[in-house]
């Protein structure tokens, strides 16, 4: 994330050497241009920049898979339109952010908006509790005022993180939340009022001036201006793929310290405000092209086209005379509508007569007070054609005539049940009849795909036509085939599946950006493999996975303490304290007190019985970690569950155990199948896995398991109808691309059993290759362990004149990114260098960074200390006297020094 810095004056415009050939002019490096620029320029200026990011196949400090075979690249590129600094500051500007003269914005990419609600969220909270507590008032009773049109996002932050809901109900007519209402709601207590610009529903924009000028109003013992935080999508009509949203928040006081982390162990000081963790840059880049090639023309002429076929649009339909237009013209060019005529069929019918033209075109009832009223709506995207205005009116009177010419079986069918099972008249509301009406058609549609009751042959197994020239046999379908296929098989089989998914420009329901320019496409590509971070959910990483998994155990316990009358305010979890950030941001967002079990010399992991004997009754669950960040170690999943089991006979508890896979969970089912660790013991209730590390997919996806449906409080999952169908969600991002899913699937059907079984075997072998090159230097102690992640952790067996800093600074030279890091409490004395061995880390490589590292040895001998030599100065000047200091604080004085004697090389004098 980005906080306020000074920026230099070569940081406010950018160049290309190459990109002269279109464009002469140098461009405002935070902000969006005012023009157009060609798209090869566009693209030549971004290309440019990401070669100066280095080889993402030696940066050997993160998990993160960077290399998978062209056939999958190919499907990720086919599926990606289904579903930092710099776009942060352009999007700060562009919603006017009162930034000074050469200050940066305070902002965070984000998945997609739901993410960014969460965070703005989270951070009025924390702000609110710190205030009230300043206050000496009750903090635990928090409120958000919205529109009952809001989101589900909206519903799932109240409902996730225990803040209450407090939404003004709508009327007919006024679809929107009504700001005099919203204002008499808000009291002490409120944290914040959230106002939608573009409701879901209609597409209409909230009136954002009335609802500050009436806060201003009652709050005018401040007299401040109201607009905090803004959350925007960029996969909407920022025009880029799924996956990626924007917060912005209006200073850095608006944003809680304490909700910032900061992370060291990939190399470099992170500061991170998110929900996730792992995550591919080429959305960013694909934001960054975007506001840089159409700048403020290219993007207000794009608006106006897309408002103007909504009109062509809405035109058709009243046309038509059968419907009564529901949006405004004024808003997210949408058009939602409903049927004049409900008395014989209604909107769903429609709806679903739509999906045989290829049309999905959503049908829904909106909330209450309103709930009688059901709309279709039609988003109006780039890619909608003022020809596919037309060709949809001509599609949805054909729909109607069809409907006019046969009896309305379902009324019919209805009105048969209501004189056999009721013989006298009951009078119905609207409202019951329509439901009535809407289940029954459901019902029928549902009885039409109906079969026997059991899975048919062609459900559990797949096949492909065009495959069979490489593979004849069917596959499983819900479990990862023994052996490996063919690429150009399993290219195939997934390549016949997505056609069957339909056109994705059809998709009338989602504003998701569906079309992007080749040149964009092509950077994405460039980009992907470039960091940036049963009853299951595929979650962008497993940073959200533990955030899920963590939030179904705090409810759970709470509503099991509720029901024993005992106290539920104080949830904790125990964890070893080697554990992923993610685990104390779970902790620190979602308010659980997090116990951690120290660490010691020599023993890096959690300790099974210390972590029992921190179980109290008030403990949600012991995490347990199957492959440490720090070492690559598994911890003992078994002997903390043996232990758990006799400590819950004992007290009477039933405290679960979650597993932290992230890293090891695509590694010990291939490499160690008789180790224990997963749902074969009973108190595992849940197991999270990075899909884009040892499941060798790119960044950006994860995946939460868990053990069955008890285990999973139905009151978390959301259940959606606004995009033409039912959608049980529980997840805390909600628009995100397929893409990822797809070489997830590629990759699972592809290799199989054994290909990752081989893949992992070769990963523990070039792990053993640099290990034991390491030891022959007699340098380092091998920190690391043989079985567990295919990593290696090693430190210096002498720091008299050098420290793992100086090496990893200086391995940089030669392309390497080695990180070095500190152990946690309390091993934080012992500070180490850590090499990921990934499946593209050959053998050769593993050699070569060998003999880098000799070379960096032997440079640092042969030159003095001289951080040593400037901290022994410093001491004689300033203390004459003898001090006599711990390690820890020697090591701590030299590496600070070493970090500004870097620093110090690289400071210019302002001009390049």
């Amino acid at each position: 994330m980005v906080l306020s810095k000074t920026i230099s004056q070569t940081d406010v415009s950018i160049h290309s050497t190459f990109a002269s050939r279109y464009v002469r002019d140098s461009l405002p490096r935070f902000r969006m241009p005012e023009s157009s620029i060609p798209k090869e320029a566009a693209y030549q200026i971004i290309n440019d920049e990401l070669m100066l990011d280095g080889n993402p196949r030696l940066n050997l400090a993160s998990f993160v898979t960077t290399w998978m075979e062209p056939e999958c690249d190919k499907l990720m590129m086919a599926s990606i339109n289904k579903n930092y600094n710099r776009c942060v500051n352009m999007i700060a500007h562009l919603f006017n952010a009162p930034l000074g003269d050469g200050e940066a914005a305070v902002g965070v990419g984000t998945v997609g908006s739901s993410e960014a609600i969460m965070l703005a969220g989270l951070a009025f909270k924390r702000k609110w509790q710190n205030k009230m507590k300043q206050l000496g008032k009750p903090y635990d009773k928090p409120n958000i005022v919205t529109g009952a049109n809001v989101q589900v996002c909206w519903e799932k932050f109240a409902r996730y993180f225990e803040v209450e809901l407090k939404e003004v109900k709508l009327s007919d007519g006024y679809y929107v939340m009504d700001p005099d209402k919203a204002v008499e709601m808000v009291d002490e207590n409120t944290i914040c009022v959230a106002a939608i610009l573009g409701s879901t529903l209609n597409g209409e924009f909230e009136d954002v001036k009335r609802l500050n000028d009436l806060l201003v109003e009652k709050n005018k013992q401040t007299g401040l201006p109201l607009v905090k935080s803004i959350n925007v999508s960029g996969h909407k009509y920022g025009l880029v793929y799924a996956g990626i949203g924007w917060a912005i928040w209006r200073n850095k006081e608006d944003l809680p310290e304490e909700l910032i982390f900061h992370i060291n162990y990939l190399g470099a000081d992170q500061p991170t405000f998110t929900l996730n963790f792992s995550k591919g840059s080429n959305q960013v880049i694909a934001q960054y092209y975007q506001l840089i090639r159409l700048g403020h023309e290219g993007y207000t002429n794009i608006m106006e086209n897309c408002q103007e076929n909504a009109m062509v649009l809405k035109e058709g339909l009243e046309l038509t005379g059968r419907f009564n237009i529901v949006s405004k013209d004024n808003g997210v060019p949408l058009v939602a509508f409903s049927l004049k005529d409900n008395s014989r069929h209604n909107e769903f019918e429609v709806s679903d007569m739509l999906r045989r033209f290829g049309w999905i075109v959503p049908a829904y009832t909106m909330p209450p007070n309103a709930q009688h009223v059901t709309v279709l709506r039609v988003v109006i995207r780039e890619d909608f054609s003022r020809t596919l205005a037309e060709r949809l009116v001509a599609d949805i009177q054909k729909v109607l005539h069809e409907l006019d010419s046969m009896p309305s079986r379902v009324t019919e069918k209805l009105a048969v049940n209501g004189v056999e099972h009721h013989p006298t008249v009951v009078k119905k509301t609207a409202i019951d009849v329509q439901r009535e009406i809407t289940t029954a058609w459901r019902k029928m549609v549902a009885d039409k795909k109906k079969t026997n009751g059991t899975i048919s042959q062609t459900d559990v197994s797949i096949h492909s036509t065009f495959a069979s020239r490489y593979v004849r046999d069917s596959l499983p379908r819900f479990r990862m085939p023994e052996s490996s296929i063919p690429k150009e098989a399993a290219y195939q089989i997934i390549n016949d599946e997505l056609m069957l998914d339909g056109n994705p420009r059809l998709n009338l329901a989602s504003f998701v950006t569906t079309w992007m320019e080749p040149e964009c496409d092509k950077l994405m590509m460039a980009s992907i493999n470039k960091n940036y971070a049963a009853v299951g959910v595929g979650t962008v990483g497993s940073s959200e996975a533990i955030m899920l998994a963590g939030l179904a155990f705090k409810r759970k316990w709470q509503n099991k303490m509720k029901q024993l009358g005992k106290p539920y305010d104080k949830p904790n979890i125990v964890t070893g304290a080697n554990v992923q950030v993610c685990w104390e941001k779970f902790a620190r967002y979602f308010e659980v007190e997090l116990k951690e079990v120290k660490l010691s010399d020599g023993y890096y992991v959690m300790d099974p019985d210390k972590a029992v004997e921190m179980v109290d009754e008030n403990t949600i669950c012991v995490a347990a970690i199957l492959g440490s960040t720090l070492n690559g170690e598994f911890e003992d999943v078994k002997r903390l569950n043996d232990l758990l089991v006799e400590k819950n006979k004992q007290t009477g508890w039933d405290t679960p155990i979650h597993v932290d896979a992230a890293s090891g969970g695509f590694i010990a089912p291939f490499l160690y199948p008789e180790l224990e660790w997963d749902f074969r013991l009973p108190l595992v209730k849940s197991i999270n896995v990075s899909g884009h590390k040892y499941g060798l997919v790119y960044a950006g996806i994860g995946w939460a398991i868990w053990r069955n449906k008890e285990d999973l409080p139905e009151e978390l999952i959301f259940h959606i109808n606004y995009l033409g169908a039912d959608q049980p969600t529980f997840t805390l991002n909600f628009s995100k691309g397929s893409n990822q899913v797809i070489a997830q699937y590629y990759q699972l059907i592809r290799l199989g059993h054994e290909g990752y079984t081989n893949i992992m075997e070769n990963c523990q072998e070039n792990a053993m290759v640099l290990k034991e090159g390491l030891e022959l230097t007699g340098r380092f102690n091998i920190v690391s362990k043989d079985n567990g992640v295919p990593l290696v952790a090693f430190s210096l067996k002498d720091h008299s004149r050098h420290n793992e800093f100086e090496v990893s600074d200086m391995l940089r030279r030669f392309g390497w990114i080695v990180p070095a890091y500190t152990m946690p409490p309390d091993a934080q004395h012992v500070t180490v260098l850590r090499v990921v061995i990934r499946e593209d880390f050959s053998r050769t490589l593993a050699e070569r960074l060998v003999v880098d590292i000799q070379k960096v040895l032997h440079e640092l001998d042969s030159m003095p200390s001289r951080v040593t030599e400037k901290l022994a100065l410093n001491v004689v000047e300033h203390h004459p006297g003898v001090v006599k200091k711990t390690s820890i604080e020697v090591q701590r004085e030299i590496t600070a020094a070493w970090r500004k004697m870097v620093a110090d090389k690289k400071k210019t004098n302002g001009v390049c």
